[in-house]
């Protein structure tokens, strides 16, 4: 108990350390709503803000408002605050339009200014973490968006993903550079192989932080090369928006063909790479692997590459699949798959 509330006060440090900025928000004006509607999302709004440890918001005199830019950089600067954010909630039509307003409390200029759908009110608290990331980097609203923070208003059924983890599969297509000479007969005994295309089909599974992948592949070159790979890539996804960096590795079997006959080989991978389109019913993604194969042959034995890929997913496993597969049976059905493969590799 006593190191639990060691973390929580040196968290609290931290928290008090980190340079904050008084912002004045007075609660959005209501324009065709109800004012209830626009003190609730007002009040998720300031905690939001609150919550990201950047702004100290301070709130005015209960009762007053202020909607008009200048009215509010003067306010902020008699509260002592450099900003102030204000708003209104507008229904239209039948829907309902959250405006913003970053004001400079010195200048009054608008320093930030953005138009949403409001989305239902449960969801609003996802909006309000938003609005707050929106304000602390200065970037649309639309700039913070992440495969999870997606809102009912902003999903296409043709083409925007819904808030779950994505199962889908890749097509790729790259090339294959051995470091290494691969033995041929005359008259190619010294002919080095580079010239090597790949085009291979993954099955994958996403979550925000992670990508895995069975991935299948065929290798080919201008002369006898034709090869046949199976590999389990799993990868880290370092970011969280639309592209995102990921590196990772994996474990796999190559079954190397040419004139001379058949040779297996363990395959290790290390690597890194792009995913994109991370909020959308399809990917891309774009990769490098250092391949390492250790091939049961006496006159080749350890088989250094580079990988290069390039592809895109199919939505025909969609979230519509992942929603009803938990990440247990997608990783079931993977290993499964993988198995599989290095089954009918080794004993072919």
């Amino acid at each position: 108990m006593s190191k639990l509330r060691s973390v929580v006060l040196l968290l609290a440090l931290c928290a008090a350390a980190m340079p904050q900025t008084k912002i004045l928000l007075y609660d959005f004006e209501a324009r065709g709503v109800d004012v209830s509607v626009t003190r609730a999302n007002t009040q998720v709004l300031r905690d939001a803000l609150n919550g990201t440890y950047k702004y100290v918001v301070v709130d005015p005199v209960p009762g007053t408002f202020c909607y008009n830019v200048l009215a509010a950089a003067d306010s902020a600067q008699r509260y002592g605050a450099p900003q102030a954010l204000i708003g209104n909630i507008m229904a239209i039509g039948g829907k309902q339009f959250l405006t913003y307003q970053l004001v400079d409390a010195t200048s009054g200029t608008v320093l930030l200014a953005d138009k949403l759908d409001l989305p239902p009110m449960d969801e609003f608290p996802m909006m309000a973490e938003r609005i707050a990331s929106s304000v602390v980097g200065r970037k649309p609203y639309l700039e913070t968006i992440e495969p999870e923070k997606v809102l009912a208003t902003e999903v296409d059924a043709r083409i925007k993903h819904p808030r779950k983890p994505y199962a889908g599969v890749f097509l790729t297509a790259g090339y294959l550079y051995h470091l290494k000479q691969r033995p041929h007969p005359a008259p190619y005994t010294d002919y080095f192989s580079t010239r090597l295309f790949n085009l291979n089909m993954a099955v994958s599974f996403e979550t925000q932080q992670m990508l895995t992948m069975l991935q299948m592949g065929l290798i080919r070159g201008i002369h006898s090369e034709s090869d046949i790979t199976f590999d389990l890539m799993n990868n880290y996804v370092v970011g969280s928006g639309d592209f995102a960096p990921f590196f990772g590795g994996g474990i796999g079997v190559t079954r190397f063909t040419w004139e001379e006959g058949k040779n297996d080989g363990l395959s290790l991978s290390a690597g890194l790479g792009v995913l994109g389109l991370r909020t959308y019913y399809f990917r891309l993604i774009t990769a490098a692997y250092f391949n390492y194969t250790i091939v049961a042959s006496e006159n080749w034995g350890q088989v250094p590459g580079l990988k290069v890929m390039f592809g895109v997913s199919s939505p025909s496993l969609g979230p519509d699949a992942t929603v009803k597969m938990g990440p247990g049976c997608v990783g079931a059905a993977i290993g499964g798959f993988f198995l599989t493969g290095l089954i009918v590799a080794l004993t072919s």
